[in-house]
């Protein structure tokens, strides 16, 4: 009798809001509306009623069947595929050819570690919402929260429309409990606010890892799934995509469905940054840079992003693709990049140490050099660049303590410039930066008859080797001195 008692009173709140509020105006409104209307236009023939009578429930029939029996059929399914499920594997083998039985087992164990993990996460984040329903409820009042929160977490189960379902039932029972509105809107944002957490911030965050498939995709499937078999589709989207992910992964020709479904984008980094420099996406491109350096570090954002992005300009300039405007914008931009990222303080304690740099050909080698002068800033070492072709007599007026080349090739020019450079200051330890060579090794050989005393790939590796050669250096320069 009491949540009889407070049905009626919403009923009637309900009623009194139609009654003389602005709903009622806004139908009386409407009424006027259209009895002028009829008025400026009488019909000339008084039309015909037509009365639409409810068919027959048993038309209806085929209508609730049809999505039953399409969920009968995916669950007997599915059930023979468990049970045959050596069978399956066994033919599933023989389909990709006995030669390729090691790759299509790695196929196997990949799609099920994925649907483990996404399985394994998916419960946890279920019982992690039909706990915080179960607290909620509980903490508002509501009878049976316990209840009301174990079937949060099963309906959650069916993808996007699971946690809405068990939040009608809980919402319908508040209006019946509680007096007045503001318990059963509280129910009601405690879903919504519970549901948008996990959809927006820990799905995405866990499914990615765990199903190592992209958000969008998801979607896409569920819709596709939703379509093909109903609600049970629904349930089977995610592990149904993660196979046919893995799958296309090991058939010829199927490479295009985990580039578009994957969670990976399949582009290193420095591909990404080259692309929106190219775009004038200048905002972006500093973003990207800026997110490396601050998970790892400087050092590493140059070497993994702005110098290969350097380095593929060259070769698209060299090969036609740029032309020299758009190749000097690249370098302007990634000058710009450069310059917002804050330097290291340096030392004051420490004595300067002089770093000649030498660019090989233009202005990217002289960037490259600039990002080794701010790597190098905070050890107290003083990278000073020229432009590119400085000839030997203006580097030697420098007197440096290091001369470094900087190439984004390995070649004959290096070797060259090398040797005059050593035939010149036979003293003076020599650092060759060919950065990106993939295959050092024989160069090295070359190099060091040249007369060079290292060469490195890296930004990483060139600070090493300065720091290296030049206290070198310095022990060699008190040496006299002391005698």
């Amino acid at each position: 009798p009491r949540y009889r008692e407070t049905i009626a009173r919403k009923i009637a709140d309900v009623q009194r809001v139609g009654r003389g509020g602005a709903l009622e105006k806004v139908e009386d409104t409407a009424k006027d509306v259209i009895a002028q209307l009829e008025r400026a236009d009488p019909p000339g023939t008084r039309p015909i009623p037509v009365v639409l009578s409810a068919p027959n429930r048993l038309w209806q029939i085929p209508r609730i069947i049809e999505p039953v029996g399409s969920a009968v059929f995916v669950l007997v399914l599915l059930t023979f595929m468990l049970v045959q499920q050596r069978e399956l594997r066994a033919r599933v083998v023989r389909l990709f050819g006995p030669e390729r039985l090691a790759e299509t087992t790695r196929a196997f164990d990949d799609a099920g570690a994925r649907i483990s993990r996404y399985l394994v996460a998916y419960s946890g984040l279920n019982a992690g919402f039909g706990l915080t329903i179960a607290l909620g409820l509980f903490f508002l009042g509501m009878p049976f929260a316990l209840v009301w929160g174990f079937f949060a977490t099963m309906l959650r189960f069916i993808p996007y429309a699971g946690a809405w379902t068990a939040a009608l039932i809980p919402i319908a029972t508040s209006l019946a409990v509680f007096d007045g509105w503001m318990k059963p809107l509280l129910i009601g944002g405690l879903f919504a606010v519970s549901e948008a957490l996990v959809v927006f911030v820990l799905e995405p965050l866990f499914f990615a890892r765990s199903a190592g498939v992209s958000s969008i995709a998801l979607l896409i499937a569920a819709a596709f799934w939703t379509w093909l078999w109903g609600w049970i589709g629904l349930a089977l989207a995610i592990p149904l995509t993660v196979c046919l992910v893995v799958f296309s992964r090991a058939i010829e020709g199927l490479e295009f469905i985990e580039i578009l479904v994957s969670n990976d984008p399949g582009l290193a980094p420095h591909v990404i940054y080259y692309q929106r420099v190219l775009a004038a996406d200048e905002h972006d491109a500093a973003s990207l840079v800026r997110e490396a350096a601050r998970s790892g570090s400087s050092e590493a954002a140059y070497d993994a992003i702005l110098v290969p992005a350097l380095a593929r300009a060259r070769h698209d300039r060299e090969v036609g693709q740029l032309t020299p405007a758009e190749y000097a914008y690249v370098i302007a931009v990634t000058r710009e990049v450069l310059d917002r990222d804050p330097r290291a303080v340096a030392s004051s304690a420490l004595r300067p140490v002089v770093v000649v740099g030498c660019p090989l050909q233009d202005e990217a080698d002289r960037l490259v050099l600039e990002m080794l002068g701010r790597l190098l800033e905070p050890s107290g070492r003083t990278v000073q660049t020229g432009p590119a072709g400085v000839p030997v007599a203006q580097t030697l007026a420098m007197q440096p303590q290091l001369i470094c080349l900087s190439s984004m090739e390995g070649g004959g020019r290096v070797q060259d410039l090398v040797k005059r450079l050593r035939d010149a200051c036979p003293d003076i330890p020599i650092l060759v930066g060919c950065w990106g060579l993939r295959s050092p090794a024989g160069l090295r050989a070359e190099l060091a008859l040249a007369g060079a005393d290292d060469l490195v790939t890296s930004l990483a590796e060139a600070r090493a080797a300065a720091l290296r050669l030049t206290t070198t250096s310095a022990r060699r320069d008190l040496q006299p001195a002391a005698r």
